[in-house]
């Protein structure tokens, strides 16, 4: 039986079944402390100080060597396995010697049987690994900071293996027998949604609705209590669906999702070969959740993957999404940036890796992260996502590999090529991978260049230079319109051989990848030169105007050199309809950047950068307000790996002031592109330099504020605010001043301090009327609305409501326009003008359309869907299921409840039977957006008719 180590309950070790006396409780300490990092070295200090708490005696050394001694000497034939070395001392064991280990290892066994469909099998690889639990883990020495931290993990572990086994056995159908221990679970862990969310489901598999019903209640309750929140989106979704009986709630009857529409980047050239690596990398991708492809710069690891998501995005019944990382190299960006990707709404206050892991969570879907080795450290929470979702794969292209549980690794080699003795056969050689490519990519400098028995020999040598690598394969046919292969072959060999004698630390194939960029470098002219090296400066595309500004040369030349770096392939246009944008490569770029920083022109040229974004988004901000969505924001939208880098320039260069201009200029954009936590992070930074000036430091206290009051941190906006209008009030600013109550007072509104939220929208309205502000009165009036409105006091607060939206119409303050409209439509509601109400928020919502705007959008349809249940319950339950799904891709403001209207679904209950209501309900998942804002318009139309004829 061997030994066996046991940390889960009481510290115990076995040998063939029979306990050792482990000694003195310092000594089983001592012990404890090995098996939390089993098989790692742990340093004397590192023992004396944890054994102690910190404060050991002057004999600590001695008497640690003491316990070593008795230790080895309990563990008998086992004494070999406590080593010491230099620095400390190591327990050797193997992983199938401790329990804990063991424990992990069934835990993750189980997931993948349930990920392959195989619930009985995940549910009895479960149970055996929970029953090697004794106990609290580490109990013993809960007051020693080295154990609890693992213990607290290990724990966490154990309850998410119990929520694993209970969805198995749930889809083994055992509900019924699940309901008493399910209630027991969420009366131990009333925090853990996903228990409440089992015991709704077992109870409503068991044919007992309205205990599930109630279920669901109970855990309102609770979570308000504890935690001042409201269940989160999965248990909501899953009392609407129990509400509409929704059949895929069933085991027998689970519906097929919808395909999703292809989501992968359109490319400019044609896929030549690699049938065989194709081929094998989709057998890995089978076998595999998560597919890495490795290899060097040039190699093609992009568009191979790119290749196999377009071939294998049929099998992933939500599609397949491409998040490219070339342009981040914060891996606190992963998550935020992955939503962006998958449309994914940023919930105020909530984790974004979170919120990307529970939309992933019940979709079937390929997610292909791009150049991940710019942010290895972040290789955690790509395992976090895959143990969250169980129908998610990931296909990673990256230098390195993640090295992390699951990974299959897949080394992208390069193109074959011609072999030398086969080479003056031109059939032979274009059937060589490398050789065709070489041909595809020379046609499109050249239409009449092929290869023929005159120069196919030079190609297949060319090929050979570069090592098979597609990048520097494509460099060299794009001078085929200049050059014949024979004078390329001359030049490449020239230039390959000189610099044979490159570090030998860097992997070969990124020498001659870097090799073949320096010799298209070399090549330009010294004007071409000079631009490539200051378009280093730019990350993620730019346009022709930025990069005269950045590069300080005249139009003429840099239209010229751009043309030429164009034509040598240095340069590319991204496929995408607008403005003219240039790109490079992230390898070529890389090189053009470290040209850059060997010139000494790198601070004076990444100055430019940042100042002319820091003009750019100065000149687009007005628009944001004026037009959300509109051309500013799509702008905004391209720039944003530049306005990232230049924010960066400006926190190491100590330019502070010029990064609060570019950070607070675009802060609406941060709110409305979902970037919110992100905006947050850069003005924290900025704010806490302290050489800004005044001005720039009230300009980032307002965008900070205006942030966290989006994300629903009232008492962080609240903290800028007043600090705000003390600056404000001390340099007589009573505009500002003015301003600043306005937002003071929205944030004490929800804060629910009505009457002092009261209170200071009219100190607001009253300064501004002093000062002859039309626009800012109209401002105030709609926040006085909102506290007559929380008062009830449903006329006047309306008549103050469409005072503001007049006012807001007559400034063209479109952003504020579109949210009064929806309180607009609720209020008409609260008056009992239903039918005004809906005529209110189906004009809202085309508006809404017109300006991109998608919250509000979905907000309107909500609010259109509650207002016509009555007339028509079916299109609107419809309308309201379509919104419930819409919501957590385009996010969508308030919901109805909170305005004190009852949704579609509760209006609708006791019009319809539960058949009519579930056909509803699933009839509405499979509409877009477009579908359903042509179903609100219906349902607006058949209302209008109703009215006329009453």
């Amino acid at each position: 039986m061997g030994i066996d180590f046991r940390i889960l309950g009481e510290l115990e070790v076995l040998r063939d079944g029979a306990q050792i006396d482990l000694g003195s409780p310092r000594q089983r300490a001592l012990l404890a402390r090995f098996l939390v990092s089993p098989t790692e070295i742990v340093s004397t200090d590192r023992l004396i100080d944890d054994l102690w708490r910190g404060e050991p005696p002057e004999a600590a050394k001695h008497t640690l060597h003491v316990y070593i001694s008795r230790l080895r000497k309990a563990l008998g034939p086992d004494r070999h396995r406590l080593e010491s070395y230099a620095t400390g001392y190591r327990l050797a064991i193997d992983v199938a010697e401790l329990d804990a280990s063991r424990f992990e290892s069934g835990v993750a066994r189980g997931r993948e049987a349930l990920d392959r469909g195989d619930a009985p099998g995940a549910s009895a690889i479960l149970r055996e690994a929970l029953q090697l639990w004794r106990g609290a883990p580490l109990a013993e020495f809960a007051d020693d900071v080295f154990a609890r931290d693992e213990a607290i993990r290990l724990e966490e572990q154990r309850i998410a293996a119990i929520e694993q086994r209970m969805w198995a056995d749930l889809e083994c159908g055992q509900a019924s027998e699940l309901v008493g221990e399910l209630r027991e679970l969420v009366s131990q862990y009333p925090l853990r949604e996903v228990f409440w969310e089992q015991l709704m489901l077992a109870l409503y598999r068991s044919g007992r609705q309205s205990e599930a019903l109630r279920v669901f209640q109970t855990a309102k309750v609770s979570l308000a209590d504890e935690l001042g929140i409201e269940p989160g989106g999965a248990l909501r979704q899953l009392e609407a669906r129990i509400l509409a009986q929704d059949p895929s709630l069933t085991i027998e009857e689970v519906s097929k999702p919808p395909k999703a529409p292809p989501t992968l980047p359109l490319q400019r050239t044609s896929f030549v070969g690699r049938t065989e690596e194709l081929d094998r990398a989709a057998e890995l991708l089978v076998e595999s959740r998560l597919l890495t492809m490795v290899g060097p710069p040039g190699s093609g690891k992009t568009r191979l993957a790119l290749q196999l998501a377009l071939e294998q995005q049929g099998r992933f019944a939500h599609g397949a999404f491409f998040v490219p990382l070339a342009t981040i190299d914060d891996p606190d960006l992963l998550a935020a940036t992955m939503a962006i990707a998958l449309g994914v709404q940023d919930i105020p206050g909530e984790d974004p890796l979170d919120n990307v892991a529970a939309f992933l969570a019940d979709r079937h879907v390929l997610l292909i992260l791009d150049n991940f080795e710019q942010i290895l450290p972040a290789a955690n929470q790509v395992g976090h996502m895959i143990d969250r979702a169980p129908q998610l794969s990931v296909l990673v292209t990256s230098r390195s590999p993640l090295h992390i549980n699951g990974e299959q690794q897949f080394l992208v080699p390069p193109m074959h090529v011609p072999p030398s003795h086969a080479s003056s056969d031109p059939a032979t050689v274009k059937g060589f991978d490398a050789a065709a490519l070489f041909e595809t990519r020379a046609r499109a400098a050249d239409p009449d260049f092929g290869i023929d028995a005159h120069n196919s020999a030079a190609v297949a040598q060319i090929t050979a230079l570069v090592d098979g690598l597609p990048l520097a394969i494509e460099l060299a046919a794009a001078r085929v319109r200049l050059l014949s292969p024979a004078d390329l072959l001359r030049r490449l060999d020239r230039r390959l051989t000189l610099l044979t004698d490159a570090p030998t630390d860097v992997d070969a194939r990124h020498r001659t990848m870097q090799d073949a960029i320096a010799w298209s470098y070399e090549l330009l002219e010294s004007d071409e030169q000079e631009l490539f090296r200051r378009l280093g400066a730019f990350v993620g595309g730019f346009t022709l105007e930025a990069a005269e500004a950045v590069s300080d040369l005249d139009e003429i030349t840099t239209l010229r050199a751009i043309d030429s770096l164009l034509t040598q392939n240095l340069l590319y246009r991204p496929v995408a309809v607008g403005e003219a944008r240039y790109n490079m490569l992230q390898l070529t770029r890389e090189y053009a950047r470290e040209l850059l920083d060997a010139s000494g022109d790198s601070p004076a040229v990444l100055g430019r950068h940042a100042t002319y974004y820091a003009g750019l988004v100065t000149q687009i901000e007005p628009e944001l307000s004026a037009d959300p969505g509109g051309p500013g924001t799509r702008r905004l939208e391209d720039e944003m790996p530049n306005l990232r880098a230049a924010l960066r320039t400006t926190l190491d260069d100590g330019l502070p002031d010029l990064g609060l201009e570019i950070a607070a200029s675009v802060w609406r954009f941060w709110q409305s592109s979902e970037r919110l936590t992100e905006g947050r992070q850069w003005l924290d930074e900025l704010l806490d330099q302290p050489a800004a000036g005044s001005a720039a430091r009230a300009k980032g206290l307002t965008a900070l504020a205006g942030l966290a009051y989006w994300q629903a941190d009232y008492e962080e906006a609240w903290d800028a605010y007043s600090e705000l209008l003390t600056y404000y009030r001390s340099i007589a600013d009573r505009e500002n001043e003015a301003d600043t109550l306005y937002a003071m007072s929205l944030t004490a509104f929800w804060q629910n301090q009505i009457d002092r939220a009261e209170e200071l929208a009219t100190e607001s309205r009253s300064l501004f009327e002093q000062l002859g502000s039309r626009q800012g009165a109209g401002r105030a009036m709609c926040a006085q609305a909102s506290a007559l409105w929380w008062k009830r006091d449903y006329q006047n607060a309306y008549d103050l409501w469409v005072e503001s939206i007049d006012i807001a119409r007559e400034f063209n303050d479109q952003a504020l326009v579109l949210t009064q409209l929806a309180g607009l439509a609720a209020l008409t509601y609260h008056l009992g003008r239903h039918g005004e109400a809906l005529e209110v928020a189906v004009g809202g919502l085309a508006e809404a359309r017109q300006a991109h705007n998608a919250h509000v959008t979905v907000w309107m349809l909500d609010l259109i869907a509650a207002f016509a249940a009555p007339a028509s319950p079916e299109d609107a339950v419809k309308l309201a299921s379509a919104v419930d799904a819409l919501r957590e891709s385009a996010g969508g403001g308030v919901l109805p409840e909170y305005l004190q209207i009852s949704n579609a679904a509760e209006v609708a209950e006791p019009l319809l039977d539960p058949e009519a209501m579930a056909q509803s309900w699933d009839g509405g998942r499979t509409l877009d957006l477009d579908a359903a804002v042509e179903l609100a318009g219906h349902l607006g139309s058949v209302s209008a008719t109703l009215q006329s004829r009453r």
